[in-house]
């Protein structure tokens, strides 16, 4: 599976193997190690935020740093979505 369709996968209400939490892992590095460069992030859908609990028109790695916090949480340091909701908020600024 893509890192989409584990987040998909996930929110339809299914277990996510490590395989998927890994890939999950790898598509945050990735945007959060770019994010200096040019921070758009793509807007997840409509299923995706509420099943996430994150506001409609929220992005798509916003909702992969929820779950991520959930199945993984960071033993030190911010959670990830802060530090996605951090990024947001540094490159509209």
């Amino acid at each position: 599976m893509d890192w989409k369709t584990s987040l998909d996968w996930y929110c339809s209400g299914n277990i996510l193997e490590k395989e998927d939490v890994d890939l999950l892992e790898e598509h945050y590095q990735e945007i959060i190690n770019e994010s200096d460069s040019n921070f758009s992030p793509e807007i997840a859908p409509k299923h995706i935020c509420n099943q996430t609990n994150i506001p409609e028109g929220s992005s798509w790695i916003t909702a992969v740093a929820v779950i991520l916090d959930r199945l993984n949480p960071v033993k030190t340091g911010k959670p990830r979505s802060l530090l996605v909701d951090q990024l947001r908020r540094k490159q509209s600024s």
